[in-house]
């Protein structure tokens, strides 16, 4: 068996290789628990050092890295530019975290527990089984890398078989950087080696992509780690105070850019019908303005295309009103169109699955409070994005919505490092933890200062 890389602005295949095979994602976890012995072993600083030396080295490769993402990938340039910059200012973020990491104190009441001490101990998971995705094929990858090793774990890591190539540069500049064989190893093929890594003895799994495959993970997995960030449906709520300009602008941003591939993006739009009118004007010209080629870019693979005009199609079998694009753009590539729909009852359409391109439901809400109904029905809490112009409302609102990550005023927009990035409900396994943390287990040492018995102990 083997994948090919292909270019979604052309079709093209750009190269086509050999898959992986069962006995390789053994392989490649044994070889990984030894290396991850001896990098784990490793000072702080030490592991910090090999960390700053590949982000040079990436530095250094920047121009040629963009170019091979986006040839596998197809997205707008300056959105890749972005999350490199975004990724790799990671290393220094998290390296200042691993440095400033403690141990919580704990202190007993030495009359119940007499000449005992409490320690705990912040251990790496061991190997960490990463299966990524094609729509931030640098930025997902690194910001798993990045806090994974430095806290002493190995990982190995299967990139998306969209984006192949972007996974064995990665790994061939992390070889380049001083990282000791073993420590990052790169996988190459599609399902059948993701479920292998599944049901292999790897200490943690990372994974990135559709609710259906991270229920399939649940089940399979068996008793181990997981950091799951699944499908999200994000609603967007614009309200009656919204500035009309900030928010059609921002919205067709977080909306069309990238392809409309994102699992943040705002896919339902919920506008107060007190300013309905004046704001999809607005959101059209916007639209209308749009350069397809050069700001949304080309859906991933022509059956994703497909799967994006049915989808389209069935929400106007179903009422909804197109009020722009449902249609592909000619010439060679995945395109489609940025592509607007209307919905007078918002009730009346079920829109409670997510489409994974270019295209923006409008529900048309009696006030907010509708709005905020309307956003937290659905089994998906990845994110949300309020646009107001009172921050004290944008913040109120924001409170009652049920997901991993609001934003007011902007949208999709992560933190450096892809830090506290992480869904409610069925968008992945929600946390207090920060991400760095994510990757250590902890080991709770309570030992007993003296060798002299404890007068309730049997004789």
């Amino acid at each position: 068996m083997s994948v090919r890389s292909i270019d979604p602005r052309t079709g093209a295949v750009i190269k086509e290789m050999p898959c992986s095979s069962k006995a390789d994602v053994r392989s490649a976890l044994d070889k990984a628990r030894v290396a991850q012995r001896s990098w784990s072993s490793l000072s702080a600083n030490e592991r910090i050092e090999v960390l700053r030396q590949a982000e040079a080295l990436f530095q250094k490769d920047k121009e040629s890295m963009i170019d091979l993402i986006q040839s596998e990938g197809g997205f707008p340039r300056t959105e890749i530019v972005g999350a490199f910059a975004g990724a790799m200012k990671g290393v220094e973020y998290y390296a200042d975290i691993c440095l400033r990491k403690q141990p919580p104190r704990i202190d007993l009441d030495q009359v119940s527990w007499p000449n005992t001490e409490v320690r705990v101990e912040y251990v790496p998971h061991g190997v960490i089984g990463h299966i990524g995705i094609w729509n931030y094929p640098f930025w997902q990858t690194m910001i798993t890398a990045i806090p994974a090793l430095m806290a002493g774990n190995a990982v190995v890591f299967k990139p998306s078989e969209h984006t192949t190539l972007t996974g064995l540069r990665i790994a061939e500049t992390f070889m380049k950087a001083g990282l000791p064989e073993g420590v990052f190893t790169v996988l190459v093929g599609g399902k059948e080696i993701g479920e292998e890594m599944v049901r292999s003895d790897f200490d943690a799994i990372v994974f990135t992509g559709g609710l259906d495959t991270g229920l399939s993970i649940l089940h399979t997995s068996g008793v181990k780690p997981l950091i799951l960030e699944l499908s999200g449906n994000d609603p967007g709520i614009v309200c009656s105070d919204a500035n009309i300009e900030q928010a059609a602008r921002g919205i067709a941003n977080g909306t069309f850019g990238h392809g409309g591939q994102v699992c943040i993006r705002v896919k339902r739009l919920y506008v107060t019908e007190s300013i309905s009118g004046p704001f999809i004007k607005e959101f059209l010209q916007v639209v209308d303005r749009i350069d397809v080629r050069e700001k949304v870019g080309p859906l991933i693979r022509e059956e994703a295309r497909a799967k994006v005009h049915r989808s389209v199609n069935a929400l106007i079998a179903n009422g909804a009103k197109l009020l722009r694009g449902g249609e592909y753009v000619d010439g060679p590539g995945f395109y489609y169109k940025p592509t607007v729909l209307l919905i007078e009852n918002g009730d009346s359409i079920d829109l409670g699955e997510e489409i994974f391109g270019p295209v923006c439901p409008i529900v048309i809400v009696k006030d907010e409070e509708e709005a905020v109904r309307m956003a937290n029905e659905s089994r998906f809490g990845l994110g949300a994005s309020v646009w107001t112009s009172d921050p004290e409302k944008g913040r109120k609102i924001a409170s009652k919505l049920e997901a991993g990550t609001v934003w007011v005023n902007e949208c999709g927009r992560t933190l450096t490092g892809g830090e506290n990035f992480h869904g409610w409900k069925s968008s992945g396994i929600a946390t207090s933890q920060d991400r760095y943390s994510m990757f250590l287990k902890k080991r709770t040492l309570i030992q007993h200062t003296t060798c002299e018995p404890r007068e309730h102990w049997m004789k």
